[in-house]
């Protein structure tokens, strides 16, 4: 007999997916508590708790507390291979999508390389928290150079997307980089995101210009709702 030397999490968590597919649960579907899990692998409730750990992180269930666990809805897909617009995304996967401004102002207190990159220490910081499903996803921190905008900042941000407001401040063309890295939440992030500090997440750094820099922003990506995808290709 061939001995599974495989993590025993990583054991629960292939059961847990063959579960779905053979008794073709759909989104929404309740899966067994993790008592059955335990019970049936024989594995402590440590070693379940990861293995749905890891499956949520993945967006193949979905953890409601003080009711159960279910299949998840299917994840939104970050496309890195040009612009993401999460309104547009989002709204593919889900009509309830909104976002809540916690920041719109300008500051001279931006980062040191935020000034570095613009030039100047007049910036607009933007801070968004977006919500799908009532849940929230994504927490964007956003700097554009304040000598791009003329007059007083309106009270408040009223265009549902970035790029709308930059379209209205006659940017017409950008171009630049974005970076992916994984990231610890600081207090802040992990209460907006109503996770744990200990969750680990993803992070884009994205920085656009037009001729001088316009963009500096950075994404913080709760896991579950939203996946990565990009196209390869190779030539052989």
């Amino acid at each position: 007999m061939k001995i599974d030397k495989r993590p025993r999490y990583v054991v629960v968590m292939e059961a847990v997916q063959n579960y779905i597919m053979k008794h073709h649960l759909a989104v929404g579907d309740k899966i067994p508590a993790e008592p059955e899990w335990m019970e049936e692998f024989h594995v402590s409730r440590a070693t379940v708790r990861q293995a749905m750990q890891e499956l949520e992180n993945a967006g193949i269930i979905e953890k409601k507390h003080g009711i159960g666990t279910f299949v998840a809805e299917e994840k939104m897909s970050i496309q890195m291979e040009g612009f993401f617009s999460f309104s547009e995304e989002a709204r593919k996967v889900s009509n309830d999508v909104y976002t809540k401004i916690l920041k719109f102002k300008r500051t001279l207190n931006a980062p040191k390389k935020v000034t570095e990159l613009f030039g100047t220490s007049d910036v607009i910081e933007l801070e968004r928290l977006r919500y799908i499903d009532n849940e929230p996803t994504l927490l964007e921190l956003t700097y554009i150079p304040g000598n791009i905008v003329k007059g007083r900042l309106p009270k408040e941000f009223e265009f549902e997307s970035l790029y709308d407001y930059l379209k209205s401040l006659g940017i017409s063309h950008l171009s630049g980089s974005e970076k992916l890295t994984p990231h610890l939440p600081t207090s802040h992030e992990a209460s907006k995101l109503q996770i744990d500090k200990q969750s680990l997440l993803l992070q884009f750094t994205r920085i656009l210009s037009e001729e001088k820099p316009i963009e500096y922003t950075i994404t913080i990506l709760k896991p579950g709702k939203i996946g990565i995808e990009t196209k390869i290709e190779r030539k052989l």
